[in-house]
């Protein structure tokens, strides 16, 4: 059961949404209102597999200190009893929890893929980007090392 929910879990979160939701086949593509789109539906799904999480983790205590107590037990509790009805939360938090725990760090990438597409591909007005550079001379074979430096009006 863990693993079958890990799979379709890594599947929703990974599977190249941008493709998925807007038929390109690199992130670069987008354009700046479709990414807004995407890291405004990203952040709500980082915050809904983070309380997926949070609650897995709570059954999952609940389970484990045998804080699960039957006072008119149905016939299946009767038949499980107390110590089996604890031992099925802590499974079944477990499981809740690790999922919405990978899904949490799926999403939690995502964003972060978003906005460095964002910041490359629409600077914002007055920023000032460096970083190092590396010039082959493929006649030579040497490499100079140096800075790139970007100012955006």
């Amino acid at each position: 059961m863990i693993v079958i929910s890990l799979l379709i879990l890594s599947n929703f979160s990974q599977a190249q949404w941008y493709f998925k939701d807007y038929q390109v086949k690199d992130i670069n593509q987008l354009t700046l209102q479709q990414l807004n789109e995407s890291l405004k539906t990203t952040k709500t799904q980082v915050l809904g597999s983070g309380l997926c999480a949070v609650f897995g983790g709570g059954l999952f205590l609940l389970g484990i200190n045998n804080l699960v107590t039957l006072d008119n037990p149905t016939m299946l509790e009767q038949l499980i009893g107390e110590k089996g009805m604890n031992d099925i939360f802590a499974g079944l938090g477990a499981s809740v929890a690790v999922g919405g725990a990978i899904a949490f760090f799926g999403y939690l990438d995502r964003v972060g893929h978003i906005k460095t597409a964002i910041h490359r591909n629409f600077p914002g007005m007055g920023t000032i980007h460096i970083s190092p550079k590396i010039n082959y001379d493929q006649y030579t074979g040497t490499g100079n090392f140096g800075v790139t430096l970007t100012c955006n009006f």
